[in-house]
Order: structure tokens, then sequence, then C-alpha cells
């Protein structure tokens, strides 16, 4: 494949196809779980925040080992394409047992099907994202391959939060309902999406010298300036995503005055928004660079939470349109870092004659992963420091609301700004990816 040549459609759609359960399993065990497990099961509410918040720094480590042994290891199925193989029933059954549990469970049942949970995913996301890279080396498909990526995420966000609403249309009530359903979505849908990927994508050899992969590489990559930038963008952008996921079942019925079952439809506008926007962030990316598309839509999430902000107690059909603010935003802040760590895998190839895709997708999401699981902890030790009480229909004073707003607005908003400032100053833009495409090019052929 020449660096011009454009991928078909169908192994587009292929290569898509995994972010749709992952984003079914990713945005319930963000939005859903923690409230079920508080709320619903009796769990204490510090100590659920507590479990998220050690789980997922648990599961970090995880990540540049599995990374790293992508890297490495080749088989006659491709580097990264087994992966996704193994991934596969990991995901099913621990999403069964967490998102299915009965009451009289605790801390100990929780830790341990979520770090099952989320080594599931860590492996499926890190073989999709790098199998993603590695199918071009082209700066702009780059950009195309990862709009259809977030696209389909979109679309497992939608039928994740339309579960409970299907549930509901069939006269079945109950959280637990609705949390059973959410889980057979991803059960179904897991297999179905990897045999395809399997069936139509195939894998670009790639020429190194030697490959890289292991603790010392994971954090040699973080003295790379370019990657800094980048693990900095998505650190803030991560966490602002991680505290409004967290905190908006609280938010939205305590402080705007919903009905629980408006949440499912306020996401699903936001993934809507966010789907059919993509092709407007792919498009910038290539006409202003995909650190600058990045930066803007920092600036235009920080717009859309102020919108939130500012829509009126109970007015629905405004929040819906502030909402839909957040997922256009949300549609870049999503896709285009994960596009950039495709870049720089290049830059580090022609440095270290290594390849470390698999590690700088590991690193990517476990700052990712550390984001997230700084929101739930810190948000709920912050919620339960202004004595919030998250039981369904509790009341709740003046100074937890105010508390509650102020971490589910002004916070990812500042946040926001920071990332917009940090992706201005990026350094490998498209003129230098082509220079550095030239240099592989060339190393290529001499081998």
């Amino acid at each position: 494949m020449t660096g011009t040549s454009r991928l078909p459609r169908r192994v587009m759609l292929a290569l898509a196809g995994p972010s749709i359960p992952l984003a079914a399993l990713s945005l319930p065990m963000v939005v859903y779980l923690p409230a079920y497990y508080s709320g619903t099961l009796g769990l204490d509410l510090a100590m659920v925040g507590t479990v998220f918040m050690i789980v997922r720094l648990l599961d970090i480590a995880f990540d540049p080992f599995i990374g790293g042994v992508m890297d490495r290891v080749k088989t006659r199925f491709g580097r990264y394409r087994p992966w996704l193989a193994i991934a596969a029933p990991i995901i099913m059954l621990s999403m069964g047992m967490l998102f299915m549990a009965k009451p009289g469970v605790g801390a100990l049942y929780l830790t341990g099907w979520l770090l099952m949970a989320y080594a599931g995913w860590s492996i499926m996301s890190l073989a999709q994202l790098a199998l993603a890279a590695n199918v071009s080396p082209d700066y702009h498909e780059r950009s195309r391959i990862y709009g259809w990526w977030q696209i389909a995420f979109s679309i497992g966000m939608i039928g994740a939060m339309l579960m409970p609403k299907i549930v509901g249309e069939l006269g079945i009530t109950g959280q637990a309902a609705s949390m059973a359903a959410m889980a057979w979505l991803v059960i179904v849908l897991t297999p179905a999406m990897v045999v395809i990927t399997l069936a139509l994508v195939r894998e670009r050899p790639i020429v190194t010298e030697r490959t890289g992969g292991g603790y010392r590489e994971y954090f040699e990559l973080m003295r790379n300036r370019t990657v800094q930038r980048l693990l900095a963008c998505e650190a803030l952008l991560g966490i602002a995503g991680g505290a409004t996921s967290t905190l908006a079942l609280f938010y939205f019925t305590r402080n705007k005055g919903l009905d629980a079952a408006d949440l499912g439809l306020l996401f699903i506008v936001h993934a809507i928004a966010g789907m059919v926007v993509t092709p407007l962030w792919s498009w910038l990316a290539i006409r202003l660079g995909k650190h600058n598309a990045l930066a803007i839509a920092g600036l235009v999430y920080a717009a859309g939470m102020a919108a939130v902000w500012l829509a009126p107690v109970g007015n629905l059909p405004l929040l819906l349109l502030a909402q839909s603010i957040v997922g256009m935003a949300y549609g870049g802040s999503s896709l285009l870092p994960r596009a950039m760590v495709a870049d720089v895998s290049d830059e580090e190839r022609l440095r270290t004659r290594q390849e470390r895709t698999g590690l700088l997708y590991a690193l990517l999401i476990g700052v990712w992963k550390i984001g997230q699981a700084v929101s739930v902890g810190l948000m709920f030790w912050a919620l339960a420091l202004f004595a919030f009480d998250p039981t369904p229909g509790a009341a709740n004073g003046a100074s937890a609301l105010l508390g509650l707003q102020l971490l589910y607005i002004a916070l990812p908003i500042l946040l926001c700004f920071g990332a917009a400032w940090v992706a201005f100053r990026y350094p490998l833009t498209a003129a230098r990816h082509a220079e550095i495409r030239l240099e592989l090019e060339r190393l290529d052929a001499s081998v």
C-alpha cells in the first residue's frame, strides 16, 4: 500500500466494528455502574469510588505489559489480530457478572470483576487501535480511519443508552432489568464484531530491526516531547469527560430537575451529535492539522458545558441542545488523539527502529484510565465531603447541590481550556510527518 492509497470502505467498517461493543461497555461502566452499586445494591458511596479508582490504577500497570507483548509477538495471523479473539470471552463473562449482580455482593466481588472487565477492554481496545494504525501509513488516511472508529463508538453509546428505554417500553421495571439489558447488548455484539474484523482486515508488514516492548520502553516514551504534549491533552480531556460521565446521573436529576429516564435521551443526543460531526473533525484535521482541530474541540467542549449550566431547570429541549454541543466536541476530543498516536508511532520507529505502536496506545489509554479513575474516586470523595446523598429520591441541601454543580460544570471547563492551550503547541505537524514517512520509506527499501 502506498502512502496515498485509500482503504476500501468495508475494511474501514470492519476496523471500526469492535468500537460498538467497547462503547456499549465503557459508557454504562462509568455512568450507571457506580450509581447502581452505591444506590440499588447499597454499597457505601465513598467505598465504591475507592474501588473504581484502585481498579483503574491497577489496570494501568497492565496496559504497558500487554501493549509490549503485542509489539513483540508475531504470529501467522498477525501481531494484533489474535488479541481481539482473546479479549472477546473475557469481556462477555465479566460484563454478565458485573451488570447482573444480585443484592448482597460486596467490595471484593466488585473489585474482582471490574479488574477482569477492564483487562478485557484493554486488550481489545489496544489491539483494535494498533491494528488501525498498522493498516495505513498516511497522515490524512488515519484521520479518516479514526473518524469511522468514532462513528462506531457513537453507535455503541446510543445502543447502550437505548437499552433502559426499550426495557421500560416493554413494561419491565427496575434498574436491575436495565443493567441486564445493557450487559446482553455487549455479550451479543462482542463476538459478532470481532469475527467481522478478523475476516476482513489484514495487517501490513512492518520492517523493524528489533521490537521493543516493556516497562523500560514504556517510561522511556514519556521523555518524548511530542508524547508529553499528547498525553497532557488526553489527561486533561479525560478527567473532564470522566467527571461529567460519573456525575451526569446525579447532576441532571438533582440540579436540572430531569427524570432518570431522560438521562438516556441526553446521552443519545450526545452520541448522535458526535457521530454526525465526526466527518467535520476529520475534515478539520486534514485542513488545519490534527493538533489544531483538537484544540478547537477542547474549546467547543468548554462552550457546551457552559451551555448546560445556562439551560433552565427542567427545560429538556434546551438541555438536549446544550448536550449536543458537548457531544460534537466529544467526537473530536476522542478520535483526534488516537489518530495522532499513529503518527507518533512513525516518529518513534524512525528514532529507535522499534515497533512501539502497542506501547504508545497503552500509554494513551493508561492516561485516559488515570483520568477516569481520578474522576470516579475524587468526584465521589468530594460529593461525600459536600454531604451529598446518592440514594434515589433523597433530598440534598443547597451546599451539596452547589458542590455537585462546581464538580460537573466548572472543573471540566477549566480542564478543557488547559487542553486547548497544550494542543495549540503540539510539534508533530502534517509537514513534519511527511518528512518522517519519506525517511521511513527509504529505511524500509534499504532492508
